[in-house]
Protein backbone atom coordinates (compact mmCIF):
# COMPACT_ATOMS: atom_id res chain seq x y z
CA UNK A 1 0.00 0.00 0.00
CA UNK A 2 3.00 2.45 0.96
CA UNK A 3 4.74 1.36 -2.51
CA UNK A 4 1.49 2.28 -4.22
CA UNK A 5 1.00 5.50 -3.33
CA UNK A 6 4.85 6.33 -3.30
CA UNK A 7 4.85 5.43 -7.12
CA UNK A 8 1.55 7.25 -7.49
CA UNK A 9 3.29 10.60 -6.07
CA UNK A 10 6.18 10.07 -8.27
CA UNK A 11 4.56 9.91 -11.80
CA UNK A 12 2.16 12.86 -10.57
CA UNK A 13 5.43 14.82 -9.64
CA UNK A 14 6.93 13.63 -13.34
CA UNK A 15 4.12 14.20 -15.02
CA UNK A 16 3.51 17.91 -13.68
CA UNK A 17 7.14 18.92 -14.66
CA UNK A 18 6.74 17.84 -18.38
CA UNK A 19 3.35 19.23 -19.63
CA UNK A 20 2.93 22.48 -16.97
CA UNK A 21 5.98 23.61 -15.02
CA UNK A 22 8.63 22.53 -17.54
CA UNK A 23 6.69 24.19 -20.43
CA UNK A 24 5.85 27.30 -18.39
CA UNK A 25 9.70 28.13 -16.92
CA UNK A 26 10.38 27.81 -21.14
CA UNK A 27 7.79 31.00 -21.74
CA UNK A 28 7.22 32.49 -18.43
CA UNK A 29 10.25 31.33 -15.94
CA UNK A 30 7.43 29.45 -14.03
CA UNK A 31 10.25 26.82 -11.60
CA UNK A 32 9.69 23.73 -9.61
CA UNK A 33 12.56 22.68 -7.10
CA UNK A 34 12.72 18.56 -6.74
CA UNK A 35 11.40 18.28 -2.68
CA UNK A 36 11.52 15.44 -0.42
CA UNK A 37 7.60 14.48 0.66
CA UNK A 38 7.17 13.35 4.48
CA UNK A 39 5.53 9.82 5.54
CA UNK A 40 1.98 11.00 6.85
CA UNK A 41 0.88 9.57 9.67
CA UNK A 42 -2.39 9.08 11.05
CA UNK A 43 -3.30 8.72 15.15
CA UNK A 44 -4.96 5.65 15.38
CA UNK A 45 -7.21 4.81 18.67
CA UNK A 46 -8.44 0.90 19.44
CA UNK A 47 -9.20 -0.95 22.26
CA UNK A 48 -6.70 -2.88 24.44
CA UNK A 49 -7.85 -5.54 27.09
CA UNK A 50 -5.78 -4.72 29.85
CA UNK A 51 -7.28 -7.60 32.12
CA UNK A 52 -9.06 -10.29 30.65
CA UNK A 53 -12.75 -10.75 32.71
CA UNK A 54 -13.26 -13.40 35.23
CA UNK A 55 -15.28 -14.66 37.90
CA UNK A 56 -14.40 -14.54 41.88
CA UNK A 57 -16.60 -16.61 44.67
CA UNK A 58 -16.60 -14.96 47.92
CA UNK A 59 -17.57 -16.25 51.20
CA UNK A 60 -20.45 -14.03 52.18
CA UNK A 61 -20.34 -14.67 55.83
CA UNK A 62 -23.89 -14.50 57.84
CA UNK A 63 -25.17 -11.08 59.45
CA UNK A 64 -26.69 -11.62 62.93
CA UNK A 65 -28.70 -9.20 64.99
CA UNK A 66 -29.35 -9.18 68.96
CA UNK A 67 -32.55 -8.92 69.59
CA UNK A 68 -34.08 -8.83 72.81
CA UNK A 69 -36.96 -11.38 73.45
CA UNK A 70 -39.26 -11.93 76.52
CA UNK A 71 -38.58 -15.01 77.56
CA UNK A 72 -40.51 -17.41 79.99
CA UNK A 73 -38.46 -18.67 82.73
CA UNK A 74 -40.71 -20.35 84.88
CA UNK A 75 -44.21 -21.81 83.76
CA UNK A 76 -47.43 -21.14 85.22
CA UNK A 77 -48.40 -23.69 87.80
CA UNK A 78 -51.08 -24.51 90.79
CA UNK A 79 -49.56 -24.97 94.27
CA UNK A 80 -51.77 -26.90 96.25
CA UNK A 81 -51.10 -25.66 100.35
CA UNK A 82 -52.82 -27.56 102.78
CA UNK A 83 -54.92 -25.18 104.81
CA UNK A 84 -54.97 -26.65 108.55
CA UNK A 85 -57.83 -26.69 111.14
CA UNK A 86 -58.68 -23.05 112.72
CA UNK A 87 -59.40 -23.50 116.40
CA UNK A 88 -60.92 -21.20 118.87
CA UNK A 89 -62.39 -21.49 122.67
CA UNK A 90 -65.86 -20.67 123.58
CA UNK A 91 -66.63 -20.15 127.69
CA UNK A 92 -69.73 -22.73 128.39
CA UNK A 93 -71.48 -22.60 131.46
CA UNK A 94 -71.35 -26.48 132.38
CA UNK A 95 -72.40 -27.83 135.79
CA UNK A 96 -69.14 -28.30 138.13
CA UNK A 97 -70.55 -30.43 140.75
CA UNK A 98 -74.55 -31.06 141.32
CA UNK A 99 -77.21 -30.29 143.60
CA UNK A 100 -76.59 -32.45 147.14
CA UNK A 101 -78.09 -32.15 150.54
CA UNK A 102 -75.76 -32.88 153.56
CA UNK A 103 -77.03 -33.23 157.36
CA UNK A 104 -75.66 -32.16 160.09
CA UNK A 105 -75.59 -33.67 163.63
CA UNK A 106 -76.09 -32.03 166.29
CA UNK A 107 -75.10 -33.91 169.01
CA UNK A 108 -77.43 -33.65 172.25
CA UNK A 109 -77.21 -31.04 175.59
CA UNK A 110 -77.36 -32.87 178.48
CA UNK A 111 -77.21 -30.71 181.62
CA UNK A 112 -75.90 -31.78 185.26
CA UNK A 113 -78.36 -31.91 187.88
CA UNK A 114 -77.82 -31.91 191.07
CA UNK A 115 -80.11 -33.90 193.48
CA UNK A 116 -80.58 -34.59 197.18
CA UNK A 117 -81.75 -38.46 197.70
CA UNK A 118 -82.90 -39.78 200.79
CA UNK A 119 -80.49 -42.63 201.26
CA UNK A 120 -82.17 -43.24 204.79
CA UNK A 121 -85.81 -41.75 205.83
CA UNK A 122 -86.24 -40.32 209.36
CA UNK A 123 -87.52 -42.66 211.48
CA UNK A 124 -86.96 -43.85 215.00
CA UNK A 125 -84.52 -46.30 216.82
CA UNK A 126 -84.32 -47.60 220.01
CA UNK A 127 -82.08 -46.88 222.33
CA UNK A 128 -81.05 -48.92 224.89
CA UNK A 129 -79.39 -47.98 228.59
CA UNK A 130 -78.70 -49.25 231.52
CA UNK A 131 -79.26 -46.93 234.43
CA UNK A 132 -76.32 -47.31 237.51
CA UNK A 133 -78.21 -49.37 239.27
CA UNK A 134 -78.13 -52.09 236.50
CA UNK A 135 -81.81 -51.38 235.33
CA UNK A 136 -82.36 -51.44 231.62
CA UNK A 137 -84.15 -48.94 229.54
CA UNK A 138 -85.31 -48.53 226.65
CA UNK A 139 -85.89 -45.65 224.84
CA UNK A 140 -87.38 -44.56 221.27
CA UNK A 141 -85.08 -42.26 219.70
CA UNK A 142 -85.85 -40.25 216.69
CA UNK A 143 -83.20 -40.70 213.99
CA UNK A 144 -82.98 -37.85 210.98
CA UNK A 145 -83.40 -38.53 207.72
CA UNK A 146 -80.01 -39.41 205.40
CA UNK A 147 -79.57 -37.63 202.82
CA UNK A 148 -76.96 -37.59 199.70
CA UNK A 149 -76.10 -35.05 196.78
CA UNK A 150 -76.06 -36.73 193.93
CA UNK A 151 -75.61 -35.32 190.33
CA UNK A 152 -77.19 -36.66 187.42
CA UNK A 153 -77.51 -35.94 183.34
CA UNK A 154 -80.62 -34.13 182.38
CA UNK A 155 -80.94 -34.16 178.83
CA UNK A 156 -82.14 -30.48 177.63
CA UNK A 157 -82.18 -31.11 174.44
CA UNK A 158 -81.94 -34.43 172.71
CA UNK A 159 -79.57 -35.18 169.51
CA UNK A 160 -81.15 -34.21 165.99
CA UNK A 161 -79.82 -33.91 162.50
CA UNK A 162 -80.07 -31.11 160.13
CA UNK A 163 -80.49 -31.21 156.53
CA UNK A 164 -78.65 -28.59 154.73
CA UNK A 165 -79.13 -28.17 150.64
CA UNK A 166 -76.00 -27.48 148.61
CA UNK A 167 -77.22 -26.17 145.10
CA UNK A 168 -75.45 -27.01 142.23
CA UNK A 169 -72.05 -25.12 141.51
CA UNK A 170 -72.22 -23.72 137.85
CA UNK A 171 -68.63 -22.14 136.15
CA UNK A 172 -67.70 -20.80 132.83
CA UNK A 173 -65.53 -23.31 131.18
CA UNK A 174 -63.55 -22.75 128.17
CA UNK A 175 -63.92 -25.31 125.60
CA UNK A 176 -62.26 -25.56 122.16
CA UNK A 177 -64.76 -25.62 119.28
CA UNK A 178 -63.67 -25.76 115.12
CA UNK A 179 -63.83 -21.80 113.69
CA UNK A 180 -62.57 -23.63 110.18
CA UNK A 181 -62.21 -26.81 108.99
CA UNK A 182 -58.70 -28.42 107.11
CA UNK A 183 -59.10 -27.76 103.64
CA UNK A 184 -57.18 -28.08 100.91
CA UNK A 185 -56.06 -24.35 98.78
CA UNK A 186 -55.06 -24.18 95.31
CA UNK A 187 -53.19 -21.15 94.68
CA UNK A 188 -52.49 -20.11 90.94
CA UNK A 189 -48.70 -18.91 90.30
CA UNK A 190 -48.19 -17.23 86.96
CA UNK A 191 -45.65 -17.35 84.90
CA UNK A 192 -42.47 -15.80 85.27
CA UNK A 193 -40.98 -13.73 82.52
CA UNK A 194 -37.51 -12.42 81.62
CA UNK A 195 -35.55 -10.38 79.20
CA UNK A 196 -33.18 -12.06 76.96
CA UNK A 197 -30.69 -11.09 74.65
CA UNK A 198 -29.52 -13.35 71.86
CA UNK A 199 -28.11 -13.01 68.12
CA UNK A 200 -30.53 -13.87 65.21
CA UNK A 201 -29.63 -14.37 61.67
CA UNK A 202 -31.04 -12.43 59.51
CA UNK A 203 -29.20 -13.99 56.69
CA UNK A 204 -27.57 -16.76 56.19
CA UNK A 205 -23.90 -17.54 55.13
CA UNK A 206 -22.67 -18.07 51.88
CA UNK A 207 -21.32 -17.57 48.71
CA UNK A 208 -21.56 -14.93 46.04
CA UNK A 209 -19.94 -14.89 42.63
CA UNK A 210 -18.74 -11.65 41.56
CA UNK A 211 -18.63 -11.52 37.88
CA UNK A 212 -15.57 -8.95 37.73
CA UNK A 213 -15.89 -7.33 33.54
CA UNK A 214 -12.71 -6.97 31.20
CA UNK A 215 -10.73 -4.36 31.66
CA UNK A 216 -10.37 -2.36 28.55
CA UNK A 217 -8.19 0.66 27.52
CA UNK A 218 -8.25 2.87 24.86
CA UNK A 219 -4.48 3.11 23.12
CA UNK A 220 -3.57 5.40 20.61
CA UNK A 221 -0.97 4.75 17.79
CA UNK A 222 0.46 6.42 14.84
CA UNK A 223 -0.52 4.22 12.12
CA UNK A 224 1.39 4.93 8.15
CA UNK A 225 -0.98 6.70 6.32
CA UNK A 226 1.08 7.63 2.99
CA UNK A 227 4.45 7.18 2.40
CA UNK A 228 6.83 9.99 1.79
CA UNK A 229 8.86 10.74 -1.44
CA UNK A 230 10.16 13.02 -3.61
CA UNK A 231 7.64 15.72 -5.16
CA UNK A 232 8.14 18.73 -7.41
CA UNK A 233 7.61 21.95 -5.53
CA UNK A 234 6.83 25.37 -7.37
CA UNK A 235 9.43 28.03 -6.44
CA UNK A 236 9.19 31.88 -7.06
Amino acid sequence: MVVRWGSALAALGLAAFASGPVAACHSGRECYEKVRAPDVYKTVERSVVVHPGRREVVHVPAITQTRTERVEVVPARVITRPMPAVYGSILRREMVAPAAVTYVETPPIVQTVHETVVVSPAGYRWEHTRGRHGEVRKCKVPVAAVTRTVARQVMVRPASRTPIVHPAVYRDVPRPVVLREASVRSVYVPAEHQFVDHAVVVRPAGQQVIEHAPVVATKREQVLVRQGGYAWQRTH
